[in-house]
């Protein structure tokens, strides 16, 4: 049955009020609490001697420390460090569902499967629809082919692989991501990044309420040398520079006053963000890069929608 609204898949109703549920995932959060070994708990790590060859070779390969990542699991824990008001939070009952959609070019097998596995483990089964990676025309590493379909088969088999003849650009590999996706609201993610638990709610609840909402996480860093997260340390308002570097900026007293709540802003990092239309028809496909392609998408947003939301109750682990 097609329904009619702007979530058809799971049919909720924008604004309706609704029953408050407890999405926090217990049993998981017990599990991840007593792993030990290299990288747990966001902890950093360290190559034994005698591999710097190695070492050396994938980072000129891939920028990071390819080697150590090889040796901490794909589905390692990491620790919580969310307001402590966070933990106790309630969302919507019902919530829209989702497309995850994650670009890649010549990424390392590792941190991509390490992004697939913390976003099935750590989603609602309810809420998750599906995970669409985009290749965006990868040549030089061959286990991003028949290896990585025989993976996803068995580990995350509501993916799907979208393979660009060519390499088109991160935002144009965005755009053929997002043409399939079938969930009420697609989410934008990079291809080494991990998720933490209970990530989903926090920021579709207030896409529930309006569906016109593009909201954002706070994005902390995983080092790119030993793996150790990290959470930001500088604010959580994003803003440019005069040579066009995204920054962040400490919160404004009232903003700082009222978390855990979101707060309104109109300046975020393009590359992780959930909104309910599609927001990649509106880019310039000739843009490459993720710079111009935040710009272009922020004006849009802040000029005729005009609903842009940071959720400060979940963050985000991003690679370097």
């Amino acid at each position: 049955m097609v329904m009619d609204g702007p979530f058809p898949d799971s049919g909720v109703v924008p604004g309706e009020k609704q029953e408050l549920k407890d999405w926090h995932n217990y049993e998981r959060q017990r599990e991840d609490a007593l792993k030990t070994g290299p990288g747990e708990q966001g902890a950093p790590h360290e190559l034994k001697e005698g591999l710097e060859k190695e070492r050396h070779d994938l980072w000129n390969t891939n920028g990071f420390n390819a080697l150590l990542s090889d040796q901490i699991s794909i589905d390692r824990s990491l620790r919580d460090i969310r307001h402590i008001g966070c933990k106790s939070k309630k969302y919507k009952s019902k919530l829209p569902t989702v497309s995850v959609v994650v670009p890649f070019f010549e990424e390392h097998w590792t941190t991509l499967l390490r992004t697939v596995k913390s976003v099935v483990n750590r989603s609602p089964s309810n809420v998750l629809k599906e995970i669409i990676l985009v290749d965006d025309g990868s040549t030089i590493k061959d286990f991003l082919k028949e290896p990585l379909d025989k993976w996803l088969a068995t580990n995350a088999p509501m993916t799907q692989v979208v393979r660009l003849k060519e390499r088109s650009g991160l935002i144009q590999a965005r755009q053929e991501g997002a043409m399939v996706a079938t969930g009420d609201v697609i989410v934008v993610l990079d291809s080494h990044v991990e998720v933490m638990n209970d990530w989903l709610p926090p920021l579709l609840d207030p896409i529930a309420d309006d569906y016109r909402k593009v909201v954002c996480p706070l994005i902390d860093v995983v080092n790119k040398d030993n793996f150790g997260y990290y959470p930001q340390d500088n604010g959580g308002r994003g803003a440019f520079d005069w040579r066009f570097f995204y920054k962040r900026l400490p919160l404004y007293k009232k903003d700082e006053e009222n978390l855990p709540e979101p707060f309104h802003w109109f300046i975020m990092n393009g590359n992780l963000y959930f909104h309910n239309f599609h927001l990649e028809s509106y880019f310039d496909q000739n843009l490459m890069f993720w710079a111009k392609g935040i710009a272009t998408m922020q004006l849009f947003i802040s000029f005729l929608v005009g609903k842009m939301l940071i959720v400060t109750c979940f963050d985000f682990r991003r690679n370097f």
